[in-house]
């Protein structure tokens, strides 16, 4: 299915949950006030969210996840600047590697906006693949997922979590400074950088 930038509006439009008056007034207030489209829907009384979602999942045939069950690796919220994940109400849950690209499976309202998919893979330098999340949901997440404790983890829990989440492996990368190669392996090793950010240095 192709998903233009205002998918989700022209969905519950075809689905007949909204009228055009209705889908006009949402967007004039997301253009207003911010936010994402769904949230403008809710706020005007026009659809409860878990409606939406329920369309996302069904139509769409976007993964839907429960938060509360997940233990989410201090890790991989760094991949995303704290103050992007807060705006933007979003929460990355996974990163996986396939071959030599980077999957991070992120939480969100509205899949959908795909800006939103793009920034988050500017962002993060990684291929982002949305799922689906309530925003009281993504809010209670954040808040659980970015507190100070949270980010903060000891060495071992920091060296165990690149493990877990299968990083790029340094040895198949390298520079035309074995100087520089092994600086950055250190800092890697120390958990001062991670893989993707040596990435980042070593090819700009």
């Amino acid at each position: 299915m192709q998903l233009k930038a205002n998918r989700l509006g022209e969905m519950l439009l075809e689905s007949g949950l909204i009228d055009q008056f209705q889908l006009d007034s949402a967007l004039s207030l997301q253009r207003n006030l911010g936010g994402r489209i769904g949230s403008a829907m809710v706020k005007l009384g026009y659809l409860p969210e878990e409606t939406i979602l329920e369309i996302l999942e069904s139509q769409a045939k976007y993964s839907r996840v429960a938060l509360d069950d997940l233990e989410i690796s201090p890790q991989i919220l760094t991949l995303i600047p704290r103050e992007r994940l807060l705006h933007l109400l979003v929460i990355p849950i996974e990163l996986r590697q396939s071959g030599k690209e980077k999957i991070l499976r992120v939480a969100m309202t509205d899949p959908t906006n795909l800006q939103l998919v793009d920034e988050l893979q500017f962002a993060s330098g990684c291929r982002v693949l949305p799922v689906l999340a309530s925003e009281d949901e993504i809010r209670q997440a954040l808040r659980k997922n970015l507190s100070p404790e949270k980010l903060q983890p000891s060495p071992v829990a920091a060296t165990d979590a690149f493990i877990d989440y299968n990083l790029a492996d340094l040895g198949e990368l390298s520079t035309t400074d074995p100087r520089l190669d092994r600086l950055l392996e250190v800092l890697n090793e120390k958990g001062i950088l991670s893989a993707i950010e040596v990435e980042r240095v070593k090819f700009g």
